[in-house]
């Protein structure tokens, strides 16, 4: 990519980046029938898994004899209002849970916003619009919501006249959920979702319903989903959601790195890089320098998308070398952050002022070798210290 392709890319990152939407795996259209409507049947192979070929006479093979007890899920019918941006809820063993739409750019009030789909506030899911001609706009999947061990989320867009989406497990349960309108970022999302337990692949067929004619409902499109084992290549953790998304313009903007920090510690030259998009929050960090002159390697890890926290939201960071590493950390600040010092046990103190890109206010650093990050210092543009913790995560 030249320079002229990359100041593109970017430019449609500024304007364009509350219109998003995840993905990787390809997409196989296998048969076509209807009556009269279109009607489709697309197999699917989830979070950068194996492509599965399928036919006609579709049948789902279940393996494994797990009979472990499956936790008590409930799926509210959901309000056609969408308040707060809710699409879905319900409860897990009790637990309450939902899906909904928020801004995970800076705080309202700013030009920024990007909307994405949020469990709980948490594990966001950058939200691109989908196609308008297609009944469904690439569903993503969460094997395991965080806080609830057994259980995994789904949410698709659909089009505007689909009036019900049903999950089919490979036990031959079946969910069924309205979808809703939700609007963020002067845009409209047509959503359905649902949690789910007691199935690892998830659902194994996903279909709409749309009415034509009163009290008659008709099947619209169906979507074979078959599993696999993740990629061991994919440097995603099982929190990230694994999006169906193979739009070129979507994956190009989520593969768009910026630098959020650099540095030098015991000689060696550190740098990290974020993206954010289709495959969660990812950094990648290089390690340069040292007695060999070493031009180092490159490591990349992506952590579920949190929105901009109060205090502070970092992920440590591998920053590998050729003949040792550095321990890293990477994230987000509160936005109305100027600059943090950072305080380690050796009684040194590190200054770093963020890096906003999309709406977000980024920092990265190194740690000098056996040292650990004793307290986080922020202060706000009229130098005024407002928050300090010893706690590096504290999305929300």
């Amino acid at each position: 990519m030249n320079v002229t392709d990359d100041q593109r890319l970017r430019q449609r990152l500024r304007e364009e980046f509350g219109a998003l939407e995840i993905s990787a795996p390809p997409v196989l259209r296998v048969t076509s029938r209807g009556r009269g409507i279109r009607t489709r049947r697309r197999a699917l192979a989830i979070g950068g898994l194996a492509l599965v070929v399928a036919v006609a006479a579709l049948s789902v093979h279940v393996t494994g004899g797990q009979k472990a007890a499956r936790p008590t899920v409930t799926v509210n019918a959901p309000d056609p209002a969408a308040p707060d941006g809710v699409f879905a809820s319900g409860t897990a063993d009790g637990k309450r849970w939902n899906l909904a739409v928020r801004n995970i750019a800076a705080d309202p009030g700013t030009r920024w916003c990007l909307p994405a789909v949020m469990v709980n506030g948490r594990s966001g899911d950058v939200l691109f619009k989908a196609d308008g001609a297609a009944p469904f706009g690439n569903p993503a999947f969460l094997a395991s919501i965080p806080g609830f061990p057994r259980v995994g989320a789904v949410f698709t867009q659909v089009g505007p006249e689909v009036t019900r989406v049903v999950a089919t497990f490979p036990d031959g349960r079946q969910v069924s959920v309205r979808p809703v309108w939700v609007s963020a970022c002067t845009q409209r999302f047509h959503l359905a979702g649902l949690a789910y337990a007691g199935a690892r692949g998830g659902p194994s067929e996903l279909a709409s319903y749309s009415r034509f004619a009163p009290g008659n409902s008709v099947l619209g499109d169906s979507l074979v989903i078959a599993s696999a084992s993740p990629s061991p290549a994919s440097p995603a953790r099982a929190e990230v959601w694994a999006n169906l998304d193979t739009s070129r313009v979507d994956i190009a903007i989520s593969k768009l790195t910026n630098p959020i920090g650099a540095g030098t510690v015991a000689g060696l030259t550190w740098h990290v890089r974020t993206s954010l998009g289709l495959f969660g929050q990812c950094y990648t960090a290089t390690l340069r320098g040292g007695p060999t002159g070493s031009r180092g390697q490159s490591a990349e890890q992506c952590v579920p998308v949190a929105a901009p926290p109060r205090v502070a939201a970092l992920d440590p960071v591998s920053i590998p070398g050729a003949r040792t590493q550095l321990t890293g950390y990477a994230g987000l600040v509160n936005p109305g952050t100027a600059r943090v010092v950072v305080s380690f046990n050796n009684g040194a103190n590190l200054t770093v002022r963020p890096v906003r890109w999309t709406g977000r206010a980024y920092i990265a650093f190194a740690v000098p070798p056996g040292c650990r990050v004793s307290e986080l210092a922020l202060y706000d543009a009229a130098r005024h210290l407002f928050a300090t913790t010893a706690t590096l995560s504290q999305a929300g």
